[in-house]
Parts: structure tokens; sequence; C-alpha cells
């Protein structure tokens, strides 16, 4: 008899015979799961890469998420690679990032800048997890969206201000060597630090 080849994943096979196939959950952006023996939120999260987070705020529809059945389905969110000092936030019908950048405060090109895995930054879809970078608050200057290879040294030549007045006017910056692109932060205007 010949080798049929490898055996198809866990994952793709359907609900086992006599029991009601459950519906895949809307996954915009991301990619339905059927959950296994064993698995847990915590555990597909890991397997994915995404944060658990994310997970939970993809999937509303699971009342207790410690109890999974297998063959339920889970959505797995397509989530930013990383989201340091800001927030994930679910996509609302009528969204866009320029909307969600307005409520939390945020330019738009931080938002942008912040969630490199959305393809068209103008079509976000309800459901989709995005990043919500830190904000300054109020800023009595300009709001700066950090670009890769920034330093708050390089800022504040550039603006002609004194590094430590930049430093002052970013609290929210836990380590004045450390910021990255997508962060925004506030440039007083210079004589006012």
């Amino acid at each position: 008899m010949p080798d049929a080849g490898p055996e198809e994943p866990a994952a793709s096979q359907p609900a086992p015979a006599g029991t009601a196939p459950e519906r895949m959950p809307p996954c915009p952006g991301g990619q339905a799961v059927q959950v296994q023996p064993g698995d847990t939120l915590f555990r597909l999260a890991q397997r994915f890469g995404v944060p658990l987070a994310a997970v939970l705020l993809a999937n509303p529809q699971r009342v207790d998420p410690d109890r999974l059945v297998p063959g339920q389905w889970i959505c797995i969110p397509s989530a930013p690679p990383g989201c340091p000092g800001g927030h994930l936030v679910v996509v609302q019908p009528g969204d866009s990032l320029h909307a969600i950048g307005q409520r939390f405060h945020v330019p738009v090109e931080a938002m942008i800048a912040a969630n490199p895995q959305l393809a068209d930054p103008d079509v976000i879809q309800p459901g989709q997890i995005v990043c919500v970078p830190r904000s300054p608050g109020r800023c009595d200057g300009i709001q700066y969206v950090v670009q890769p290879g920034d330093t708050l040294f390089q800022i504040a030549r550039r603006f002609g201000i004194d590094l430590q007045d930049l430093i002052a006017a970013n609290p929210q910056v836990a380590n004045p060597d450390r910021i990255r692109p997508g962060e925004v932060i506030c440039v007083p205007a210079a004589g006012t630090g």
C-alpha cells in the first residue's frame, strides 16, 4: 500500500463525529485555531508568540478563559511585535488608527510606527489588536515620534534645546538611554526649560 504522506496536524481536523461543530470566531488579521486536549490560552499564546492579553481580547466570546474544551475555536490575533510602555487595544467597528490615536492623545504617525504588523494602516478591522504607544501627556511644545536611530541627545540637538530639558519634559521615559521607534516624546519649546 503506498504511503499517503504525513497526516494533517490535529488542529485542522474536524470536530469528532456526534458533536456539533462549533462556529469559528471572526478573526480578522489573525488565525482561527481549534483547541486540542491540554491546550490553555496561555499555552496557545506562547505557541503562536502573541501576548496572552491579546488572545484574551480577541476572544470575548469565552466567558471562562480557564475552561477550554477540545474542538472549540480560538482566535489567535496578529499582534504587534511588542508594545513596550504602551497598551494593546482591540479595534472596534468604525475605528481607524487616527481615531484610536486621538482617543489616547497619540499622533497617528506614532500609531503607524508602533504597528508594523499592519499591511495597510488605513485599513484595520474590528477585532484586530493594535499597540497604542505611551504618550507624554501634556506637552508645552511639540509631540515628536521617535525614528529609528534617534537618541534623546540627537533630538535635543536637532531642536536646539538642552538635553536635560528634554529629559525633564518626558518623565514617562523610564531610561533616557533607551528610546524606541514609534515612542512619542515631548520636545519643549526652546527657552521653556
